[in-house]
């Protein structure tokens, strides 16, 4: 049966002189008291002063509930506690809002939506970060050279390969290209003597999780996943196991040491590439000599 709750937000005001008020938290009148929720970004204070003392801060917070409790014990009515507690030294109350839920999970759901709405800061916007690595660098360089890798800005649609493709927050593919299906590249650099197992591995897991999820993104048969290494011969036979696990799932293997291997790929992805049209020279045009400066051949 869906129950009505009362809410507000909790605010810290910590000099009235200056009228500047920050959102750190709520309170819900729930069936068994006050719910503080407290903000996850509670250092966010110090935008107002770095005076405050955090920790003290949070058991202020939370010392809203046990007055709430004696008020409650009293026999005292919901908007009367809540006026109560409407200021707790630099602590205020906003005025009661209420929103409605069906069960634990619904009201969880709408105290996270409060909290994400009126007391969390907003969230960084992702920013894509190309991944740095000699081999990619090359790769690119190729197709580059190629004229199919795209200019900055061109998107999937340019029918160029496009690279550090955000696939999902956190997942960035190396390379994709649109035509007809979905080819999606990631590159394993793991020839330098400073990188170790564990490093190559987990490098080809990331990898793994980019392809399996543009699969998710683009769909199982329309993606077609390609896994680039280069790694040095001690490596690449003790990651061997892990190579083979992508491939399994579908991946596309190509040894960037092999000029065999690497020629093919290249050929593949740049022949399905619409390639940048080269510039054209101006056309040539005399340049007329003026009749004064003509040489008289008969004179």
């Amino acid at each position: 049966m869906a129950h009505c709750y009362k809410f507000a937000i909790v605010r810290l005001a910590p000099d009235d002189a200056r009228d500047e008020r920050l959102n750190i938290g709520a309170v819900i009148l729930a069936e068994h008291g006050l719910d503080v929720r407290i903000s996850r970004r509670l250092e966010k204070v110090r935008a107002l002063s770095a005076a405050v003392d955090t920790s003290v801060l949070r058991e202020l917070i939370e010392n809203l509930k046990h007055l709430d409790e004696r008020f409650r014990a009293a026999g005292i009515e919901v908007d009367a506690r809540l006026k109560m507690i409407s200021r707790i030294g630099p602590l205020s109350l906003s005025s009661a809002g209420t929103f409605v839920a069906e069960d634990i999970n619904a009201y969880e759901d709408r105290v996270a939506s409060l909290l994400k709405a009126m007391v969390d800061p907003e969230p960084a916007p992702f920013r894509a970060r190309e991944k740095r690595s000699k081999l990619f660098t090359q790769v690119k360089a190729l197709f580059r050279q190629e004229r199919v890798l795209a200019n900055k800005g061109e998107a999937l649609d340019s029918h160029r390969i496009v690279p550090s493709y955000q696939l999902a927050e956190g997942l960035v593919a190396d390379l994709v290209l649109r035509n007809g299906a979905m080819h999606v590249v990631e590159t394993i650099d793991a020839s330098g003597e400073e990188d170790s197992l564990n490093r190559a591995i987990g490098s080809i897991g990331v990898a793994a999780l980019v392809l399996e999820r543009a699969r998710m993104e683009f769909g199982d048969k329309q993606t077609k996943a390609r896994l680039v290494y280069n790694a040095s011969a001690s490596l690449e036979k003790i990651a061997l196991p892990s190579l083979k696990a992508a491939e399994h799932q579908g991946a596309i293997l190509t040894n960037w040491a092999s000029a065999d291997e690497r020629a093919r790929f290249v050929y593949a992805l740049a022949s399905l590439a619409t390639p940048i049209e080269r510039k054209r020279n101006r056309s040539f045009r005399p340049i007329e000599v003026p009749q004064t400066h003509k040489l008289k051949l008969w004179e």
